[in-house]
């Protein structure tokens, strides 16, 4: 009887140490996502204003950026995978 009281007491604390982390990931990446999405949203904003006071080729590789950034916010607003070094490329590339 207490070897079985035991194994049930460790299965209902792992399951809820096992339910407790995966609550509190969810609610760290939320609040990561929040954070990475106002950063490129900032820098598609100031890909637009270097886009808007340049003319040519240059112009056209702002907006080629911009297109990237905003593509990549759509991605990850839905929920999709995001490579970490895609991430890293798109903010330090280019002007800041």
């Amino acid at each position: 009887m207490k070897r079985q009281f035991f194994t049930l007491l460790l299965a209902g604390v792992t399951c809820a140490s096992l339910t407790a982390g995966a609550f509190t990931n969810s609610f760290a990446s939320g609040s990561d996502k929040a954070r990475v999405v106002s950063q490129l949203e900032k820098r598609a904003q100031r890909l637009e204003q270097h886009a808007q006071g340049t003319k040519g080729a240059g112009r056209q590789e702002f907006e080629l950026q911009r297109r990237q950034v905003r593509d990549l916010i759509e991605r990850i607003k839905a929920g999709e995978a995001v490579d970490p070094q895609e991430l890293d490329k798109l903010l330090r590339q280019g002007v800041q």
